[in-house]
């Protein structure tokens, strides 16, 4: 998602010809109706949610997880940025772990402001329950996706607070999602070649992201360009086009229960292998 700081028109009449104007005024318009877009595709997304059991979706989760390990991209890495991930995302925890165990430095974003910083955890920070979501809290996190997905904020969303899931050194950020301590976890920003792990809500063939429309990642990327970039899905989250702004940063690969994207942060083509 562009930021307003990013999207600055002027159009004082005194100083810019009416054709600039014109086509300002057309460009903010453009924006909107791809914003509207992104709002309603979250909705579809919320909805498609639905459609599946709490058992499948962890089966599928368990799938992408496997199929994450098997890439040569993940073991190459000798860093994760991975995320905490929200009721009805592809669930990651089992994920994190086995990173741990194979010896990769982990970490998870912390949001400070209108920015995003990894902190790095270590195994006794996710090893708890093996449950991936709390089945209750499922239902009524899909239902509040659906109704605040317009206004393009996380701040709505809630999480299990770290002390109900046996957690050490995670604690409820400021959106509700469990993020690392600052305290007892150590800043890992300076590693600049991690492979970071990215969310979202709805792709297309061309590897485009639609987000919960805070921009956290597409800022962060836009700052640290050398890090390699996977966004894991469901194979419902994957649609033919989504909409998408200049300033959106689109995954080098991504992976789903049966397929994988290769491409790159730049315009240009994606293939998509099934397997």
């Amino acid at each position: 998602m562009c930021t307003e700081e990013e999207k600055v028109w002027e159009k004082n009449s005194g100083q810019i010809p009416v054709e600039t104007r014109q086509q300002a005024d057309d460009s903010v318009e453009d924006i909107e109706r791809i914003r509207y877009r992104k709002r309603k595709l979250r909705r579809i997304v919320a909805l498609k949610k639905k459609e599946f059991s709490s058992f499948a979706l962890d089966e599928m989760s368990r799938r992408i997880t496997e199929r994450i390990l098997e890439l040569d991209v993940y073991r190459d890495a000798g860093t994760v940025f991975a995320y905490m991930a929200l009721p009805g995302e592809v669930q990651t925890r089992g994920f994190i772990e086995q990173c741990l165990k194979d010896g990769k430095r982990v970490a998870l974003p912390r949001v400070e402001g209108r920015n995003m910083r990894f902190y790095g955890i270590d195994l006794l920070s996710v090893s708890s329950k093996q449950n991936f979501r709390d089945r209750n809290q499922e239902s009524e996190e899909s239902r509040r996706i659906e109704e605040d997905s317009a206004k393009e904020s996380l701040s709505e969303l809630h999480v299990p607070r770290a002390e109900d899931d046996g957690m050490n050194n995670l604690v409820p950020g400021a959106m509700g999602i469990l993020e690392p301590d600052p305290e007892r976890c150590p800043l890992m920003d300076d590693m600049e070649d991690a492979l970071v792990i990215m969310p979202g809500v709805a792709f297309d063939r061309e590897l485009n992201r639609i987000g919960y429309g805070g921009g956290y990642y597409d800022r962060y990327l836009r700052k640290h360009t050398l890090h390699k970039t996977l966004a894991a899905a469901y194979d419902f989250q994957i649609f033919d086009e989504v909409p998408h702004e200049e300033c959106d940063i689109r995954p080098q690969y991504m992976l789903t229960e049966s397929m994988i994207f290769k491409g790159y942060m730049r315009p240009g083509s994606a293939g998509a292998v099934k397997r």
